[in-house]
């Protein structure tokens, strides 16, 4: 396989960048020399800064041959790298790479490594035709370093005992990958999204949204999903379930939130809710938009619409709870992907997986 080498990626918030020997102290205090960041890691936490600086020497010296991809984590409003992500293994017989990551333990928790690890398998399909298929493994003991390969796209392969060696020993590994049949191009999205709202951009509302205000579509792939990515506690007056009551007294509840939803909320709409109390807390229908051909491939695609929490029941996991039980139901049902329409949260629904597709406003698709 011809090799593209490593370029510089921009995404939504970050540069990955190549390394400099200058980053050495930045790399030494944000990862390499702590413990809780290398404990699942082949390679031992760093002594020292010098330890951190040979190596990295190393590795600077590897870019001019034009055959590694190993880039520098940064924040685009910081130069400073705050983590690594690199292809650590090649098969030129299967003709797929196998990804590492890591993470300085300050940016955990804020959706920066799915977004890298996102970018940089786009990059190695774009780049590299003969390109087949890209892995990443983990300790089943640091599922959140799974979770960081589900939110990218990646699928669960399954779990190879006793397999690899990292810092606590010889471990039991998660394995999961992406094939470049799996990679769905932005053109092949807004077909699909043309054909699920056929005169989309023609409708009043929709030339209304302004372009420095753009909406999001979202996607989870229901194979990939893990319904334990977001769990909440909750008191025993808070439960979920399915909508049987009266349908105008739900229609109050939804006025409370967006007014013109209302008339969405029909007899026949499948609605799920959050209850305290018995009081409706949040709520949403349970669509269905049909199965599409993508790329070849049929996709049976549903989604949770009009999902709101009412205002005195917000900030407490509610919605959320909601939204993730909803998705289940969709996969138990045998969907192929969960769809998200219109939305300007997407923060808050990537905590369960879902991804941006595309973004939109009133003068079309970005």
């Amino acid at each position: 396989m011809n090799t593209a080498g490593t370029h510089t990626i921009e995404t939504e918030r970050l540069i990955l960048r190549r390394f400099t020997v200058e980053d050495y102290e930045d790399m030494y205090t944000n990862w390499t020399s702590d413990p809780e960041v290398t404990k699942f890691l082949s390679w031992p936490t760093h002594p020292d800064k010098e330890f951190t600086r040979t190596l990295l020497t190393e590795w600077v010296g590897y870019y001019s041959e034009g055959k590694t991809y190993n880039w520098g984590i940064t924040l685009k409003c910081d130069d400073r790298v705050i983590g690594n992500i690199a292809v650590v293994e090649r098969d030129e017989r299967t003709k797929s790479y196998e990804l590492g990551y890591c993470l300085g333990r300050a940016f955990w928790g804020k959706e920066i490594m799915p977004e890298a690890l996102e970018a940089v398998i786009r990059y190695l399909f774009e780049n590299e035709e003969d390109l087949s298929r890209v892995i990443a493994t983990h300790d089943p003991r640091n599922p959140k370093s799974g979770r960081v390969m589900q939110k990218a796209g990646m699928h669960y392969d399954g779990c190879l005992r006793a397999a690899k060696r990292n810092n606590t020993g010889i471990h039991d590994t998660a394995y999961y990958s992406i094939l470049r049949s799996d990679m769905v191009t932005k053109e092949q999205y807004a077909a699909l999204f043309n054909e699920m709202h056929p005169g989309y951009f023609e409708r009043d509302y929709v030339k209304n949204v302004p372009d420095d205000e753009p909406a999001s579509e979202m996607l989870l792939r229901l194979q990939s999903f893990d319904g334990d990515i977001y769990e909440k506690t909750f008191p025993d007056d808070v439960t979920f379930g399915f909508y049987d009551g009266d349908i105008e007294a739900l229609k109050e509840e939804v006025a409370k939130v967006v007014p013109h939803w209302v008339n969405f909320f029909g007899k026949d709409a499948r609605i799920y809710c959050g209850f305290v109390s018995g009081k409706i807390a949040s709520f949403c229908m349970i669509q269905d938009f049909g199965e599409h051909m993508v790329d070849g491939m049929k996709w049976k695609i549903g989604g949770p619409g009009c999902v709101g929490t009412v205002p005195e029941y917000r900030d407490r996991g509610i919605g959320l709870t909601m939204v993730r039980n909803v998705t289940q139901i969709l996969r138990d049902e045998l969907y192929d992907y969960s769809y998200i329409h219109y939305t300007y949260e997407t923060g808050w629904y990537s905590k369960l997986g879902y991804t941006t597709f595309l973004t939109w406003t009133g003068s079309g698709i970005k």
